[in-house]
């Protein structure tokens, strides 16, 4: 009697361990999973971490490690944009928004390799960058592109007085603030043969008909969008 007591006792430790032994490796790789996924995650954000610039905009990103960063662009007549940001992953791509009163709608971007891209909004155009390998200082890269416009003016009407990046921005928020269509303004062409002599840009369609134009910050508009030709 003695010794059926003990075989079931002994049976029964066993069994016992058995379900511990298998609850602690389902527990275990549940952990190594979601470490995984955590890790999947964090390599994914490293892979946008550091300085981008486009040079035909005369802009440059920094994005950081902690999720913050900087966007600058160099502005021919007023003073430069010069905005702190944040970021995050989401999905496959990510989202940066400016710290800026005039652009608060979260700007989509899109990593390529060495190639970011912002995708444009109704504030703001498409842009495209072009990672920079090795130190790159923010300061010294809008001086270099103050320096580089400078020199590239040779009389008053050789070169417009901001870029067409900045107007097309400006344009589109111009007609988000007075609920016109937006949908179109990125396809726009931005030329400088305006029907009026003047620096700035005029935005035309396929067929060369004008859809506005930029001066210096103000926008105006054409009978295209209505009959209100006058600046805002």
């Amino acid at each position: 009697m003695q010794f059926k007591k003990a075989i079931l006792l002994a049976t029964s430790i066993f069994t016992l361990g058995i379900c511990v032994s298998g609850c602690g490796n389902e527990s275990n790789a549940n952990s190594k999973s979601s470490s995984s996924q955590i890790s999947s995650v964090k390599k994914q954000e490293a892979q946008i971490v550091g300085s981008y610039r486009d040079d035909a905009d005369g802009a440059a990103i920094t994005l950081n490690s902690d999720g913050t960063g900087t966007y600058v662009m160099a502005n021919p007549t007023k003073a430069d944009i010069h905005d702190q940001l944040t970021w995050k992953k989401e999905k496959n791509n990510y989202i940066i928004n400016l710290n800026d009163s005039d652009y608060d709608t979260p700007i989509d971007a899109q990593l390529n390799e060495d190639n970011l891209s912002l995708v444009g909004n109704n504030e703001w155009p498409n842009q495209s960058f072009k990672r920079v390998h090795g130190d790159f200082d923010i300061d010294n890269f809008l001086k270099d592109q103050h320096a580089k416009n400078s020199g590239s003016i040779t009389t008053k009407s050789a070169q417009p007085k901001e870029s067409s990046t900045h107007a097309r921005a400006v344009l589109k928020k111009w007609a988000s603030d007075h609920h016109k269509d937006t949908s179109k303004i990125d396809s726009l062409k931005a030329t400088t043969d305006l029907s009026e002599p003047d620096e700035g840009w005029a935005f035309v369609d396929d067929n060369g008909t004008e859809y506005a134009i930029v001066r210096n910050g103000k926008v105006y508009p054409r009978p295209v969008i209505d009959n209100d030709t006058s600046s805002n």
